[in-house]
């Protein structure tokens, strides 16, 4: 994953919109583990909140949910969400 901060596309989205997209191709099933917060913002050398804000907005759309203590998982109607964010 690349992100384009000279993009009129906030960095935030720029995330959301590329695990949406893995999500949506099956590289992340539902049940499975994404990476964590800090892990991502590491990858990707952007704030631990830019990625937070990312993780928020799909949470909202239904497509990831968060286990206390163990992290963010694709929710079991992850991939239709990612399809209907998509189109």
């Amino acid at each position: 994953m690349s992100i384009n901060p000279n993009s009129p596309v906030p960095v935030y989205l720029q995330i959301a919109d590329h695990i949406r997209g893995a999500v949506a191709a099956g590289v992340y099933r539902p049940g499975e583990a994404i990476p964590s917060v800090r892990t991502l913002a590491l990858d990707l050398t952007v704030n631990p909140n830019t990625v937070q804000r990312a993780f928020e907005e799909l949470e909202r759309e239904g497509l990831i949910e968060v286990r206390k203590g163990l992290g963010m998982f694709v929710a079991k109607g992850g991939v239709i969400a990612a399809l209907a964010q998509s189109e």
